[in-house]
């Protein structure tokens, strides 16, 4: 699904990271772009057969730029060398949680659940957590959770947020700022025409706890 060819732009982008080359081989990340732009299709598609929500979603609704915001990054580089995006009803500005896919000069990546989500849906996470506990540690410490993403990602607070006893038993979940199962595909993984099969048993292994954080944020 994705050609190496994908791969040798990304890898020299990498190495030439600058605007003149850029431009130099437009016509390349065009093509390129074309090629991860299919594979989104391909996702989206066999990803309404457990989430029908994604029914109609563009994959351009989906896609990430790949210029990259410098103004408060001490990298300077302008262009990021991956492609990704986010596979969620109507695009990657959806608030609740979506799926996530990812790839680079040197591999790629696979996600699901919520980063960063606004207040009022985190706050009902956050509840949600700490009264319900055995059901959210039972999604992410389940087999198929375990085998795919190893342990839950995403930044997490300090200290126990407002409203939140510290001696909640479920308080080290409940400081999750974002709630992400994170699963790296190798480089021949990417290139190999298993790769939707891949992504497809990844995203299920996610199942229970993307219906526990729609739950939380009232969808």
């Amino acid at each position: 699904m994705i050609d190496k060819s994908t791969l040798t732009f990304l890898t020299e982008l990498n190495r030439n990271n600058e605007r003149e080359w850029f431009h130099a081989h437009k016509t390349e990340y065009t093509k390129t772009l074309e090629n991860f732009t299919e594979l989104t299709s391909a996702l989206l598609f066999r990803l309404s057969e457990f989430e029908p929500d994604v029914v109609g979603t563009e994959p351009k609704e989906c896609l990430f730029r790949i210029y990259r915001d410098v103004r408060f990054s001490k990298d300077k580089t302008p262009y990021k060398p991956w492609f990704s995006a986010r596979l969620a009803p109507g695009g990657k500005k959806y608030g609740g949680p979506g799926y996530y896919v990812r790839i680079a000069f040197d591999g790629g990546g696979l996600a699901a659940g919520t980063y960063r989500p606004e207040k009022e849906r985190l706050e009902g996470i956050r509840k949600r957590i700490s009264a319900w506990p055995k059901q959210f540690e039972a999604a992410v410490e389940g087999a198929l959770f375990t085998k795919h993403f190893g342990e839950l990602a995403g930044e997490k607070l300090k200290r126990p947020p407002a409203g939140f006893k510290k001696d909640d038993p479920a308080i080290e979940r409940i400081k999750h700022k974002s709630f992400i199962g994170w699963h790296e595909v190798p480089k021949r993984t990417v290139t190999s025409p298993k790769l939707v099969d891949h992504a497809m048993d990844v995203y299920r292994a996610a199942g229970p706890l993307m219906e526990f954080l729609k739950k939380g944020m009232g969808l």
